[in-house]
């Protein structure tokens, strides 16, 4: 699954996007195989606790944004990390 970086985070990563492979397609799953392979958005995006966005900021899957952790993301998915004030 490739997530697509804007804003801090991809500042944070030094990276427009990273590959991941969570176990099960769900966001959840998603944020924390996210914080695995780029430890540098752990504490600023993804809450060192549980691995899930922390406050302000959203995923956006195909054309919605979400902060459920339990969304499927569907093969080849469009899968964004951008703050949640992102957008005009």
């Amino acid at each position: 699954m490739r997530v697509e970086l804007f804003g801090v985070p991809r500042l944070l990563a030094g990276r427009r996007a990273i590959e991941v492979e969570p176990p099960s397609p769900t966001l959840a799953d998603a944020a924390r195989a996210l914080g695995a392979a780029c430890p540098a958005l752990v504490g600023p995006v993804l809450d060192p606790a549980s691995g899930w966005l922390v406050e302000g900021y959203t995923f956006a899957l195909e054309t919605r944004f979400t902060r459920d952790p339990a969304a499927c993301v569907p093969p080849r998915a469009s899968v964004l990390l951008v703050a949640s004030q992102a957008g005009g």
